[in-house]
């Protein structure tokens, strides 16, 4: 039940703001339709995942939406570097390189 609850707050809390701020790059950046469909491929190969860890690791879980909420951390820092889906994503989130490679 509690990891039930943690995965939700997590859900809430880390992953509609990094959905957001995927979303604010994009348009910053004038591609919203590439960026978009690359972060649903990044976003649905690394949810499954983050939702397990945050219902099994409280500490990691409370950090993380802490640590997002006060800007002590990234959004980027949740999705994993070596995903080549999440990779541009995560340039563009970071501030490197203003577009993403082409798919």
């Amino acid at each position: 039940m509690i990891s039930n609850l943690l995965a939700a707050l997590f859900a809430t809390f880390a992953l509609g703001p990094l959905q957001a701020e995927i979303e604010r790059h994009a348009a910053a950046a004038g591609q919203p339709g590439e960026i978009i469909r690359q972060s649903q491929a990044c976003l649905s190969s690394e949810v499954p995942a983050l939702t397990q860890r945050a219902s099994e690791d409280t500490f990691w879980t409370i950090s993380t939406v802490i640590g997002l909420s006060t800007g002590w951390s990234s959004p980027a820092d949740l999705l994993d570097k070596s995903n080549p889906d999440c990779a541009p994503v995560i340039r563009l989130i970071q501030g490197k390189g203003e577009g993403a490679d082409e798919a």
